[in-house]
């Protein structure tokens, strides 16, 4: 059997190395052996200490907040965290260069790790991609990784050129094969595993490979819902709202608003410590502590609040629950436009707090997102994310030829 390197480089949360995770049990199962290489080694001893696996700490690819400028393309999201500095790229390179020497893998598996694209491209080891719409953008040369349709076409390719003439740059250097566009890079995969469903594709390219859906663990933990407040309609007690928020500013305005609406409400908010959610906790608003069954809390709420969060506002959607979105990033953006096109869900910016409570007035009243959701919910209700990580070990194990 063969002895494959997982890798992930760029992103933070568990929405990464989860479905590494349950690929790898797949690929176990098959008597591969796999080594991690991480960005957060951390949530990998969470994630994978249950498994007969290695993991490593990936090379850091590191940048300042200064440095970061708009992002309209892929190439510049690539570029604002210094991949077109050969020196920054060359030493992110060197490092996944030194591990994948060490360790002699018969292949690659990458979640958005293109230092180790490169690095696999240099040593001629196969590789194989990983993950949601957004960290695999097609491979096409004349539109790669379009972000804002707005961006004028001579700005987009002067990106482009600046991002492959740094990547070539570096592969001259550890004598490996240039590149003619920046796609390549993506286009050199032997397979990509697209975690995502089309709907959902943050680039729109349409049914012309094969989309895996979100890939997410069963947790046995159930929420407790609280009851609702005092002095509120009967219809509004009736519903509830799961929020899933990051510690940003602005989020307490969002929070202020659901614990004053007396609607029952759970939150998740990891990082934001106990003593600051108090202001928040009321007989009708609580916080939950650690991870819950997700998809039996989707099918109770009526609302789902998050951040353009992937795979927890399509686990809502398989359950025919409609999402507002409160996206921070662009790859955020991106997502929770797709998820309005579905008419599933509504956008709001995270300066905009009378909007934000607009929307969630208008999205527990109105039957038209509900039944949007329940659209994708019955087109997508023989899903099953078992046979989906069979068919994607498969697909790997053909690709590789392993």
């Amino acid at each position: 059997m063969a002895h494959l390197i997982m890798g992930w480089e760029l992103g933070y949360g568990m929405g990464h190395i989860m479905p590494m995770r349950m690929l790898a049990e797949s690929l176990l199962q098959r008597g591969h052996q796999l080594t991690f290489i991480v960005r957060d080694v951390t949530a990998a001893q969470k994630v994978l200490h249950d498994l007969p696996v290695t993991w490593l700490q990936a090379p850091q690819v590191r940048y300042q907040p200064w440095e970061l400028t708009r992002t309209d393309c892929y190439s510049q999201l690539l570029g604002n965290i210094g991949f077109n500095e050969p020196v920054k790229l060359g030493s992110s390179v060197s490092g996944w260069t030194a591990l994948l020497k060490a360790l002699k893998p018969d292949a690659a598996l990458l979640e958005f790790a293109p230092s180790a694209m490169v690095a696999c491209r240099i040593l001629e080891i196969p590789y194989v991609l990983q993950g949601n719409g957004f960290f695999c953008p097609p491979p096409f040369a004349d539109d790669f990784g379009i972000m804002q349709p707005k961006m004028p076409a001579a700005v987009r390719r002067a990106e482009d050129t600046a991002l492959l003439d740094s990547v070539n740059e570096v592969l001259t250097r550890f004598q490996g094969k240039n590149l003619g566009h920046i796609s390549e890079l993506y286009a050199a995969a032997q397979h990509t595993i697209l975690a995502s469903f089309v709907e959902l594709d943050h680039f729109q390219r349409g049914d012309t490979q094969r989309f895996s859906g979100v890939w997410v663990p069963h947790q046995s933990a159930k929420a407790v819902w609280p009851k609702a407040g005092k002095n509120i309609s009967k219809q509004a007690a009736s519903k509830r709202i799961f929020a899933y928020l990051n510690a940003r500013p602005g989020v307490d305005k969002v929070m202020n608003m659901l614990s004053r609406s007396g609607v029952p409400t759970l939150i998740f908010c990891g990082e934001l410590a106990e003593k600051y959610r108090k202001p928040f906790m009321t007989e009708s608003c609580q916080f939950l502590d650690g991870l819950v069954d997700m998809r039996q809390l989707a099918q109770e709420a009526d609302l789902g609040v998050f951040h353009g969060n992937h795979s927890s506002s399509a686990l809502f959607l398989l359950a025919g629950t409609p999402t507002l979105q409160l996206p921070l990033y662009m790859e955020q953006l991106m997502f929770a436009k797709r998820v309005r096109a579905l008419s599933a869900g509504e956008v709001v910016t995270m300066d905009q707090p009378n909007r934000i409570a607009e929307a969630l007035t208008i999205m527990l009243n109105a039957d038209v997102y509900t039944n949007a959701a329940a659209s994708f919910a019955e087109k997508y209700r023989d899903f099953d994310q078992r046979t989906e990580i069979h068919a994607a070990a498969d697909a790997l194990e053909a690709a590789l030829a392993l």
